[in-house]
């Protein structure tokens, strides 16, 4: 059987294509750039929703601060002379205490994501100059 098989492979001799290896080479960039773009957009909008969603969040948070009396403890810096440095320890609990962290967490992650996706955006488009740089063009295309 494995005898058979070989000589039916050696009477047959297949020869590839002339342009079987531009074909491949042109479906590889292709896929490329289609998973490129795919990744541009899906970061372009990850990070313009969450700049959206900062917005009100923005607006709570300082709600939260108003509401907390974080703004009056940190007035008593100011204000007080010969106090704070007696109290200093209960001063800086209490106005720790009265931080509004759960905003102030949600805020930050809202930036960091932004931040990640700004980053991942650019590095999207970076690649593509850098490919056309590397092919001998020396020029930087954003088309996808």
């Amino acid at each position: 059987m494995d005898n058979n098989l070989k000589n039916t492979i050696l009477r047959v001799k297949y020869e590839p294509g002339d342009d079987l290896a531009n074909n491949i080479w042109h479906k590889i960039t292709s896929r490329n750039k289609r998973i490129i773009f795919l990744k541009f957009i899906s970061f372009s909008f990850i990070g313009i929703s969450s700049l959206l969603g900062l917005i009100p969040m923005l607006k709570i948070l300082a709600n939260d601060f108003a509401q907390s009396g974080f703004y009056e403890y940190a007035s008593l810096i100011f204000s007080s002379n010969g106090m704070l440095a007696s109290y200093w320890k209960d001063f800086a609990y209490s106005l720790l205490e009265s931080l509004p962290t759960m905003s102030i967490i949600l805020s930050l992650g809202l930036v960091f994501i932004f931040f990640l996706s700004l980053k991942y955006v650019i590095k999207q488009i970076i690649k593509p100059a850098r490919l056309n740089s590397r092919s001998g063009r020396g020029q930087i295309s954003l088309s996808f």
